[in-house]
């Protein structure tokens, strides 16, 4: 397995890998794309619903919130996800931040990173892909890395370095084989909650979040 994961981590590095845009994506989400330089969104794709494009879960008092952007439908018509736009109608904004606001009022990084993130929802940003593509560059830019990235000009189901639609909310992580549990500090609970939103860590641990994802990747641990 080891001599099979450092393979394909050697081989990635030097393609661009193929993925979907998620919203403020999972840990697991994260340990697959730091595995390329470069990365290509699908966005040419017919938008597949109840998945992660428009979801992502934190953790508050309660245990997992789920957190889901609406979206503009046209009824019988499906939509490609670079059209899709975000319904501004339902008073989500609002419940996304205060979600966040209270999963993570208490959290070590939270002064530092809520502007942030309130900047970019004060953008409204029209279409859902500008959306996560703000949230995937600021998360990006806090954790000291660099994104590379195109968006694919025609769709692609399936080639080389492709990890298109696999991690589904349909499908426990734990039957993927992408993320291992690597237990941190969290503001919730007695028992550590894994995968959730890359959120969880940043708030917690900030720029540590590298090492953290790091460690959560494929079983390989870095000390």
């Amino acid at each position: 397995m080891f001599v099979i994961t450092l393979v394909l981590q050697i081989s990635y590095l030097f393609l661009a890998m193929h993925i979907e845009l998620h919203y403020l994506p999972s840990i697991e989400y994260f340990t697959l794309i730091n595995l390329s330089s470069k990365i290509e969104f699908e966005i040419q794709e017919n938008f597949i619903k109840q998945s992660y494009r428009n979801r992502t879960q934190i953790l508050g008092a309660n245990g997992i919130e789920v957190l889901t952007v609406p979206i503009t439908h046209t009824s019988g018509q499906k939509q490609l996800t670079k059209d899709v736009k975000i319904d501004y109608s339902q008073d989500w904004m609002r419940r996304h931040i205060g979600g966040i606001r209270a999963a993570y009022g208490k959290a070590a990084y939270f002064e530092y990173f809520e502007p942030l993130i309130l900047n970019i929802y004060a953008k409204k940003n029209i279409f859902l892909v500008d959306l996560n593509i703000d949230f995937l560059n600021l998360i990006c830019k806090i954790s000291g890395t660099t994104l590379n990235f195109s968006f694919t000009k025609s769709f692609k189901d399936s080639e080389l370095g492709s990890y298109y639609d696999l991690i589904s909310p349909k499908q426990d992580w734990v039957h993927r084989g992408f993320y291992v549990k690597y237990p941190y500090r969290q503001c919730f609970g007695n028992e550590f909650i894994p995968n959730l939103s890359v959120l969880d860590v940043l708030m917690n641990h900030g720029r540590e979040m590298n090492g953290i994802v790091q460690n959560s990747s494929f079983g390989l641990k870095i000390e």
